[in-house]
């Protein structure tokens, strides 16, 4: 029987948007993954204050941007969790919860690599999982994950939903490449320079955000009207 072959991509997606879900799916193709999960955090420990919009709207969010990718799916492990978010006990939960023999990859940008010391318990890591690096432009958005470092800048671009596809020569199930004795894979992925802030300013001034987040999660902005200086979310 084939090694299952999963992939954990945690953030506070607030709002999920084409900044994860481009470079998730070339990890998907890249490393042959046969399932993705998006992860989003109740209470990130790196961001201690509360979030825009609530973990059962962003939850919500990332169910309807994960619904026409076949192999993607979204976990509420954290949000269940009365612990902080800490990366560590999500790739436990998972090695609890998937077969015994699956192979694991954390998702993270490449911007974490320098702050992985600082990580809880990061020397537990290797044994749960291999780290798959997502490349970050300049002026992109780190992928909102509850890991530290993280911060958001401007520079939205608007991405066509055809570009969830990558190349034909990256659909192939691929075996990552590297040394015998690095656990580290880097994802070729274009540079997707979207943030979450400056999705939620767009909001807030009553802009557009068409072709950056998918068509439903807009729909669900509008019609929860989250992120609206004048309602709660």
């Amino acid at each position: 029987m084939a090694t299952p072959r999963i992939g954990i991509l945690g953030g506070t997606f607030d709002p999920i948007h084409l900044g994860h879900l481009v470079p998730a799916e070339y990890a998907c193709g890249h490393l042959g993954l046969d399932r993705l999960y998006l992860v989003p955090s109740a209470a990130p420990v790196h961001r201690p204050l509360h979030t825009p919009a609530s973990p059962e709207h962003r939850l919500r969010m990332c169910e309807l941007a994960a619904g026409p990718l076949p192999r993607f799916a979204v976990s509420d492990c954290e949000i269940r969790r009365t612990e902080p978010s800490y990366t560590i006990l999500t790739l436990e939960h998972f090695a609890h919860t998937l077969a015994p023999n699956a192979t694991i990859f954390l998702l993270i940008g490449e911007d974490n690599l320098p702050l992985l010391h600082t990580w809880h318990r990061i020397a537990d890591l290797p044994r749960l999982a291999r780290l798959a690096i997502l490349p970050r432009a300049p002026a992109s958005t780190p992928a909102d994950e509850p890991q530290p470092g993280r911060g958001e800048s401007a520079g939205p671009t608007s991405i066509p939903h055809s570009a969830l596809r990558p190349p034909r020569r990256l659909r192939r199930r691929a075996r990552p490449t590297g040394t015998p004795h690095s656990n580290v894979i880097r994802i070729p992925s274009p540079l997707v320079p979207i943030s979450a802030s400056d999705i939620r300013r767009r909001v807030r001034e009553g802009r557009s955000i068409a072709g950056l987040v998918p068509a439903s999660v807009a729909d669900y902005i509008a019609r929860h009207r989250l992120y609206r200086a004048d309602v709660p979310s």
